[in-house]
């Protein structure tokens, strides 16, 4: 696991779920780029053991959720942003929990299993209470269009607000292939949006100017 803790008054909070084995080589860029925004956060690698679970990953992330909470962060305040497997967890994750914000970037599993306690995503998912945002790419195989379909026919009833978005010409990896050109205005569009999700949805933290004009004018109400 990896974090970044900022000075000052951070914007945010977000928990980074990194597709597995995949830790090393995504974290340090995908935090930095949201310190640049403002956001603290911790980035983690649920592997897909053998015998792992729904629950046990659901668990890892109420784990992580009570390491944001003893900084001060309230549930509103935080959000998610899965990659792959990782992607698979956030969209688990925001059925289970109240956040802020969640996107899932190329999620897999969603048409077959990673593991045989796993179903497949596009049967598995849950209405969810977190807005959520979906990100694929047309040509991922593990993700055809008619299970991407499913999952959306399975979320149209949420509490929450969802989006499903998919790049036609691209395949699972596009978030972070940027080779050809195709591939890299994908990549520049899913950073741009997964951005404008979490800053339209995960609520900020108070300044401390805030908090010292909401005492008074809660002092003003009580006199």
């Amino acid at each position: 696991m990896a974090g970044i803790e900022l000075g000052g008054v951070p914007r945010g909070a977000v928990i980074v779920l990194c597709d597995a084995g995949a830790l090393e080589r995504d974290a340090a860029g995908i935090m930095n780029g949201l310190a640049e925004r403002g956001y603290e956060s911790l980035a983690v690698d649920l592997s897909p053991a053998p015998v792992i679970s729904v629950r046990d990953l659901l668990g890892d992330v109420a784990v992580l959720l009570r390491r944001f909470g003893e900084r001060g962060w309230s549930p509103e305040q935080v959000g998610l942003v899965g990659y792959g497997f990782g992607g698979r967890t956030a969209l688990l994750a925001a059925a289970e929990f109240e956040l802020g914000a969640s996107v899932s970037v190329a999620p897999s599993g969603m048409a077959d299993t990673p593991t045989e306690a796993l179903p497949p995503l596009s049967r598995a998912a849950r209405p969810v209470r977190t807005p959520w945002l979906g990100l694929f790419g047309r040509q991922d195989p593990g993700a055809p269009p008619e299970a991407v379909d499913r999952l959306r026919e399975r979320l149209r009833d949420s509490p929450a607000y969802t989006q499903v978005i998919t790049y036609p010409g691209v395949a699972r990896d596009f978030h972070r292939d940027a080779r050809e050109a195709l591939a890299h205005a994908t990549t520049f569009d899913v950073w741009q949006r997964t951005v404008e999700w979490l800053e339209l949805r995960v609520v900020p933290r108070p300044t401390p100017l805030a908090e010292e004009w909401q005492k008074r004018v809660a002092s003003a109400v009580r006199a």
